[in-house]
């Protein structure tokens, strides 16, 4: 796995009426209670949208969020102020590395972009 995310979930969150005239195309569509997998159902509503293909370029995510995030400003503070909508997240994946430590830094501007919609920032590590 890889990329950068963006993930909106909330159990009154209605997803399909956020995106109908929505810009933002999602890659997933959820409903709380409908199947996710044998014998798991999803918990609560949400969408998730490409906002990088960079798999494993930690930097690249970077600079594909912070465009992201300024290109689609109105529509995220929308998403933001949606009925239903209990959070909002970026969720950067990236390959577990060997050694002893991995960490991945967050930079003031994202931090900031990030915050005007009370969106939380999260790394995802996938194993080998």
């Amino acid at each position: 796995m890889g990329g950068c995310v963006l993930r909106a979930w909330g159990d009154d969150f209605q997803p399909e009426s956020f995106l109908n005239g929505s810009p933002l195309e999602p890659c997933n569509v959820f409903t709380k209670g409908a199947r996710k997998s044998e014998g798991c159902a999803w918990e609560t509503s949400g969408l998730t949208v490409v906002v990088s293909e960079a798999t494993d370029d930690f930097a690249q995510q970077i600079l594909d969020a912070l465009a992201f995030l300024n290109s689609n400003a109105s529509e995220l503070r929308r998403l933001q102020t949606n009925v239903g909508l209990d959070g909002l997240s970026l969720d950067f994946g990236v390959n577990r590395k060997n050694g002893f430590l991995q960490s991945h830094l967050f930079p003031p501007e994202l931090i900031s972009l990030a915050a005007e919609c009370s969106m939380a920032l999260e790394v995802s590590i996938y194993g080998s």
